[in-house]
């Protein structure tokens, strides 16, 4: 039996909608944002520069990395598809093995009995908190686009800031260990909109311009949504202005995991932590032209999302690696970390022989999902009615987009490798990008007759990954009479 004094803590940080090239590193991914907590967990352990999420939605990424699974192997499509008590987990597999796991903040994953059987203790925001309304008027070229801009002092109470003073507190009680602090912030998730010092921390005049919003030869809803959020309206500076308050939510979000590493180390559990960074998925943040997401959209900035590893024992430290993993790696290596064998059938693959240099790499390619079709009216969003509601309002668009034109998301997958990109739809504009020499995605080469053979070698990988992981099979050995 493993000996529980021995087992290292395990912190798992997860902010919201966090695009894997807005941490600095240093400069070495990012030069104009300020992350110098993730950089610090960074110089102590490793990062991954290209880890993918194999969906980009809450509800289905989260699924996913938790539990292994890919979408077409576990069911978990949309935002409704919660795990159910049924389905081993991450922290179910943890807590069943004597770790004291406390769950903080949102939830885009267990459903209410799954919860139950998972966690041991949750925190979430039991008071009344501050949530900044649309400032935009009926008919203001921003109104729908997803930025609110500066918030009050007051409005910075928000639900994060409740989250992480009550974590503070728990963990001042000196919690049993080895313990699991699963923190799920609804940061920097949009709306767009930050408190000083952050909201004017980034010069609108160095921070890069987005890239351009050329179309037209992207699938129909790229199209759709520039037109019905009203993007069009807007100018480079206005995109430049949502790119800088992006930052600064991000920036108050390591400020909040540094609150976090500070106490640790103040009850002397911080060297026997790992400490792992990432996130479920990215957002557009101006790029295309375009705010937020989309459920099968597969652009970079909405599937790579940092990764980020502190691991007690295991070296090198100061590491950045390029190799391709995905995000459901993280199961298995947290499984592994914690000494926790498992015949549970999952499609991960854990990242230690890579970290320890026992591998050049696990992955050649990595997979993504995405976007539901007309038989599955289960999972297209609720449908948000009144455009003028303060809160869920900005999310009009976006919601009744689907209902007029349903194809826009139609089921997708993505295979990527380091320089090629495929995107194959059931219905609509199918994309292929020669990454390259065309990082930026600017240039859908998907109709060039000259590229057969390559889409050809994709499609045949693409085939036998979906034949290779296409069910997950009872882990048990066991018949029903």
């Amino acid at each position: 039996m493993t000996d529980k004094k021995k087992l290292p803590n395990i912190v798992i940080f997860l902010p919201d909608s966090m695009r894997g090239d807005a941490v600095s590193l240093g400069g070495l991914v990012n030069s104009y944002i300020k992350t110098p907590n993730m950089d610090k967990i960074a110089k102590e352990g490793i990062a991954f520069t290209n880890c993918f999420t194999v969906n980009t939605v809450c509800v289905p990424s989260r699924c996913c990395t938790f539990t292994g699974q890919y979408v077409h192997s576990n069911g978990h499509r949309g935002l409704y598809q919660l795990l159910q008590p049924h389905e081993e987990n991450l922290f179910k597999f943890l807590r069943d093995n004597d770790y004291n796991v406390i769950w903080v903040g949102r939830n885009d994953l267990f459903s209410k009995e799954s919860g139950k059987i998972s966690v041991t203790k949750r925190i979430k925001a039991n008071r009344r908190f501050h949530y900044k309304s649309n400032p935009y008027p009926e008919g203001h070229y921003l109104r729908k686009s997803f930025y609110y801009g500066e918030r009050t002092k007051e409005e910075a109470k928000d639900i994060d800031y409740y989250l992480i003073q009550d974590t503070l507190r728990y963990l001042d009680s000196i919690p049993e260990t080895p313990f699991c602090l699963y923190v799920s912030l609804n940061f920097p998730h949009p709306p767009y909109t930050v408190e000083e010092p952050y909201f004017s921390m980034y010069d609108r005049n160095e921070i890069p311009i987005p890239l351009p919003s050329n179309l037209d030869d992207k699938p129909e809803f790229m199209r759709i949504m520039r037109e019905r959020y009203g993007l069009a309206n807007l100018k480079e500076n206005d995109f430049k202005e949502i790119v800088a308050t992006y930052y600064g939510m991000i920036t108050r979000v390591d400020h909040q995991l540094g609150e976090i590493l500070d106490k640790l180390k103040e009850i002397g559990e911080y060297e026997n932590s790992v400490i792992s960074i990432f996130s479920d998925h990215g957002d557009f943040t101006g790029n295309y032209g375009l705010t937020e997401k989309w459920p099968n959209a597969f652009q970079d900035c909405l599937t790579r999302v940092p990764l980020i590893l502190k691991i007690p024992g295991v070296r090198p430290k100061a590491k950045v690696f390029n190799q391709l993993v995905e995000s459901i790696d993280i199961f298995p290596t947290i499984l592994e970390i914690a000494q926790i064998e498992t015949p549970y059938t999952h499609f991960g693959k854990s990242l230690i022989p890579i970290i320890k240099g026992e591998k050049e790499e696990i992955r050649n390619a990595v997979f993504a999902e995405g976007g539901y079709d007309l038989r599955e009216p289960q999972c297209f969003e609720t449908i948000i009615k009144n455009p003028n509601d303060p809160n869920l309002g900005i999310y009009y668009e976006k919601t009744n987009i689907p209902q007029k034109h349903p194809l826009t998301v139609a089921r997708s997958v993505m295979i990527r490798t380091l320089e090629l990109k495929l995107v194959l739809r059931s219905a609509g504009k199918e994309e292929f990008y020669d990454l390259g020499n065309d990082p930026n995605e600017l240039n859908n080469l998907i109709d060039s007759s000259t590229n057969e053979v390559i889409k050809n070698d994709l499609k045949e990988q693409l085939l036998r990954w979906y034949l290779r992981t296409s069910d997950n099979s009872d882990w048990k050995r066991k018949r029903i009479a």
